[in-house]
């Protein structure tokens, strides 16, 4: 089992109610990854061992945004293929 931490957050986006405001904003923490899942967050003070460690100097974290489907680029106005397929069509 390998880990690692992620040092030097000056905040991280949780996206959830724990930290400040909408976006779950936490600060001056770190988390541990084991074996590709993360295993611990807290404050960074209180950060566990692992094999190794990756300062990130002060940035921010935020969850990747993922889309999980892909299609063309479609440049141009699609308001009438709505209002088609709100018709039945």
């Amino acid at each position: 089992m390998s880990s690692t931490l992620i040092t030097g957050i000056s905040q991280l986006v949780t996206n959830s109610s724990v930290g400040d405001g909408d976006l779950g904003i936490v600060c001056d923490v770190a988390f541990a990854v084991e074996d590709g899942r993360v295993s611990w967050i807290g404050a960074a003070v209180d950060a566990p061992d692992a094999d190794s460690v990756v300062d990130v100097n002060g940035r921010a974290v935020i969850p990747g945004f993922v889309d999980s489907h892909a299609h063309l680029m479609f440049a141009r106005d699609r308001a009438a293929e709505s209002s088609a397929r709100m018709a039945g069509e």
